[in-house]
């Protein structure tokens, strides 16, 4: 998604553990066109209720701003130097102010919560972009609205309006949301890690999802890769191969969030042929330069 208005909602980072084994990284089938079947955004929409649930009613004014500080202090201007912040952005504005991100969790038809399903959108430039997931099976929704749209109080698939709103599913899929969702269908960055559940102190605002299942749902999407690699990365952690992650420079495989302190650890010698086997299966993918990461 563009970095305007549809967003990837950030980066997860590899954790070292103990089992090495390896398999040889074969090249990866990277052949892909885009399905355009002339499916609305209401077809999208109730496709992923048949999983999901019934889709909130989104809207920015819910989501909570992620702090832009120096030193603690709150900055009122954005810089694109990561310097100027204590917790950048992986892309687009290293630091951004004013952008939010909200969480909503899954509701069953009767009105009842659902605890295996959860959304989070992300609010930045006037835009809002949702990505609804199944804990359970992994099956998961990409969302936009579209550019110009107001991005509060925005309707669901029973009111009025829905298709003058959101995108279609071949709008929001032709911008290769896997390409970056790769690992996980939520990115994190230090920026949007310092937010925490407000009803589970402990717990991020955006989910850490690990190596659970991950797929997406709607014919026009790419699926997510698959790694032919195991070893002492992988084990836990899916990898993450992207061009778009520049902002945070520091070793591209690295303890994952809430990144408290890490740039006080030398990950440099930890894995070193484990962490090159994934370096080599991201060339397979041709996504041109990247960053080997995971989540």
């Amino acid at each position: 998604m563009n970095n305007k208005h549809r967003f990837s909602l950030f980066y997860l980072l590899i954790i070292p553990v103990s089992i090495l084994t390896l398999i040889k990284c074969e090249t990866v089938d990277i052949t892909y066109v885009p399905i355009d079947n002339n499916r609305s955004a209401l077809d999208h929409a109730y496709e992923c209720e048949e999983t999901l649930g019934p889709l909130p009613k989104f809207s920015c004014d819910d989501a909570i701003e992620v702090p832009t500080t120096k030193n603690g202090i709150q900055l009122n201007s954005d810089s694109s130097n990561y310097l100027d912040c204590d917790h950048p952005w992986a892309f687009g504005m290293a630091c951004q102010t004013g952008n939010k991100v909200g969480r909503y969790q899954g509701i069953n038809s009767d009105g009842s919560e659902n605890l295996d399903v959860v959304f989070i959108t992300f609010c930045r430039d006037g835009g809002l972009g949702v990505i609804g997931h199944k804990l359970s099976t992994g099956e998961t929704c990409f969302f936009s609205i579209l550019d110009g749209v107001e991005n509060n109080n925005l309707p669901t698939p029973g009111e009025s309006g829905y298709n003058e709103k959101w995108m279609t599913p071949s709008a929001v899929a032709a911008d290769q949301c896997v390409n970056c969702h790769m690992s996980s269908p939520f990115l994190h960055t230090p920026a949007v890690d310092q937010l925490q559940h407000p009803q589970i102190p402990d717990e991020l605002l955006v989910p850490l999802t690990g190596n659970t299942p991950y797929s997406v749902i709607g014919e026009e999407f790419r699926q997510p890769f698959n790694v032919n690699i195991q070893n002492s990365c992988t084990t836990c952690h899916r990898p993450q191969c992207t061009e778009q992650f520049q902002n945070y420079p520091l070793d591209e495989l690295v303890m994952p969030p809430p990144f408290e302190n890490i740039t006080q650890f030398d990950h440099s010698e930890i894995s070193q042929v484990d962490r090159q086997a994934i370096r080599d299966w991201c060339q397979t993918l041709g996504l041109g330069s990247f960053t080997g990461s995971g989540d």
